[in-house]
């Protein structure tokens, strides 16, 4: 496996500047819209994520310290942040699909919650409106 050095062809103690002047060579050859190779955008997506952490003090910081063996690698590395397959964002103990109650009681608690809140907001609404229109009318009166 590559890092992030590799990536961008800089060595381990580059600055800034070198980082970025790298980044935006390589950008320039392996961008999608300018290489047509299957691979290229696969690579442009790797030089960006190793762009963005090397660039973010912290994150490079943090990067260098799972090389040397400080943190975690392999299946849940906090630096791998796209898929092979496209660039869908990973984050250990993220999911977008809630964990559905098991039970149909739980999903009907659940539902009627949900529906009691919306209930409650209109109210509210509604509550606001009137008060403002009664209340309203009486304060631009009284100027």
């Amino acid at each position: 496996m590559e890092t992030h050095y590799e990536i961008l062809g800089v060595s381990t103690d580059a600055t800034s500047d070198e980082i970025r002047a790298a980044y935006r060579r390589l950008a320039k050859r392996y961008h999608p819209d300018i290489n047509h190779d299957p691979d290229a955008g696969e690579r442009f997506i790797a030089i960006q994520q190793a762009y963005e952490t090397l660039i973010d003090p912290d994150a490079r910081a943090r990067y260098d310290l799972a090389l040397r063996g400080g943190g975690t690698a392999g299946p849940h590395d906090p630096f791998q942040r796209y898929h092979p397959d496209g660039q869908t964002v990973r984050m250990r103990g993220f999911s977008w699909s809630g964990q559905a109650p098991a039970s149909w009681t739980g999903r009907i608690g659940v539902m009627l919650l949900l529906f009691l809140g919306g209930v409650l907001i209109v109210f509210m609404l509604v509550l606001s409106l009137l008060s403002r229109a009664v209340f309203g009318g009486r304060q631009q009166q009284d100027s």
